[in-house]
């Protein structure tokens, strides 16, 4: 079967969703690589980021309930114009308590998680009712690209700046910034098309939908696994990168590296990567990712290995993670009440994907209560990398299941 018109080209509003999706990204990539390392630098404790991280994901998968419920009669918009504003408030509070912040740990983590949560809800639901199935692998794709680019210019901007000004006042102007990025986007999101209210379907669906609809309890299953690793790769190599150094320009440099080797991993996956060719797009993102966290089993002997690591798992990470989309979306296409049910699809994939977080950064503050050291944070980067086989496996059998029922050219529209 030829190519669809739509999949030749984005639609002016996926651009547009791109468009807006490039400016969060780029005032994440300013200033949320140095969110980790300023708890750090203000509290002098690892458990400190294990207790903001694991905030974070607990509040992150209650608020999307709670977000489900208030805007029922709204555009997905709504919600994500509201967790632009309290991000950028986020880092408004960070640049009220500075050295203050160490003894605000909690709380700022709930808040963060509250934000993303606000974000994500509405970016997720914006993005199944505005791109086409047909489409997915490239908007997937081109939006981790061009959000690549940001994340080239932004952390070595952001470490130059935290690098040359004396204590936090470096943090404090990449915070300024990040402000006042996340406002502009907030502008340009009011050319971005709103989509259909989130509907009146009770919220409580979200509890049962794997009951009623083939293979989403397998995909919640894979969610959950991915989840252990996404909760460690904001750790990682940005903390240790700062643990075997002690510079924050370094750390930026790191987060550079990274995004230009995720641009072309990413740029790779959106041309090369076909609906038949996900499976292997998969195991060869989860080979990537598991010889990268072998390197870090040698930073001990010199810091150019936490590069290295960068470098690899960077370049692999789209192979694994842009596909891996694409599995909870083909299984609410099988689903005839689909359009009634996506804020329910939509509950559950998140309460899946942070489950997995949350148990991932409960086994951290564990091992750090048992011995204090960066290792204990390779070890969880290691195990995490290796169980990303299993969702590699469990994709491929659900693709495989799926792909008989219907041709991916004919699935129904998102």
């Amino acid at each position: 079967m030829g190519k669809t018109p739509e999949a030749d080209g984005l639609s002016p509003a996926t651009r547009w969703l791109v468009l807006t999706f490039a400016g969060a990204t780029t005032g994440s990539a300013i200033a949320s690589t140095f969110v980790n390392l300023f708890i750090f630098v203000v509290s002098g404790h690892l458990a400190a980021l294990a207790l903001f991280n694991g905030a974070w994901f607990f509040s992150l998968t209650f608020v999307f309930y709670l977000t489900g419920y208030v805007f029922r009669r709204s555009s997905p918009l709504v919600p994500y114009r509201w967790g632009l504003v309290m991000t950028a408030a986020f880092y408004g509070v960070l640049l009220l308590l500075m050295r203050d912040a160490a003894h605000e740990i909690l709380w700022l983590g709930l808040g963060q998680g509250i934000s993303q949560g606000f974000f994500w809800f509405g970016a997720n639901l914006m993005t199944f009712d505005t791109v086409p199935p047909a489409q997915r692998i490239r908007f997937y794709g081109l939006n981790s690209a061009v959000g690549s680019v940001a994340g080239i210019a932004g952390p070595l901007l952001g470490g130059t700046v935290v690098g040359l000004l004396p204590g936090l006042t470096g943090y404090l102007l990449v915070f300024a910034l990040a402000l006042g990025v996340y406002a502009t986007t907030f502008a340009i999101s009011f050319s971005v098309p709103p989509g259909p209210p989130l509907g009146q379907a009770p919220l409580s669906v979200s509890w049962t939908l794997h009951r009623h609809v083939p293979f989403w309890k397998e995909a919640m299953q894979t969610l959950m696994v991915r989840g252990t690793r996404e909760a460690m790769s904001g750790l990682a190599g940005v903390f240790l990168v700062y643990i075997a150094t002690r510079s924050a320009w370094l750390v930026g440099v790191y987060s550079s590296v990274s995004a230009i080797m995720r641009m072309a991993g990413a740029l790779w996956v959106s041309r090369a990567v076909t609906p038949p060719k996900r499976p292997q797009s998969m195991w060869l993102g989860v080979a990537g990712m598991t010889a990268g966290a072998l390197f870090l089993l040698l930073m001990r002997v010199s810091w150019i290995w936490v590069f290295a690591y960068g470098v690899v798992q960077a370049f692999s990470m789209p192979w694994f993670t842009i596909p891996n989309e694409a599995i909870p979306l083909d299984v609410m296409d099988r689903d005839p009440h689909v359009r009634e049910h996506r804020v329910a699809f939509m509950l559950s994939r998140e309460m899946s994907l942070n489950t997995g977080r949350l148990a991932s950064m409960a086994v951290l503050m564990g091992l750090y209560a048992w011995h204090n050291s960066p290792d204990m944070l390779v070890v969880m980067v290691l195990a995490s990398s290796l169980a990303q086989g299993w969702v590699a496996w469990m994709g491929s059998r659900i693709w495989g299941r799926l792909a008989p029922q219907k041709s991916w050219a004919e699935v129904p529209g998102g």
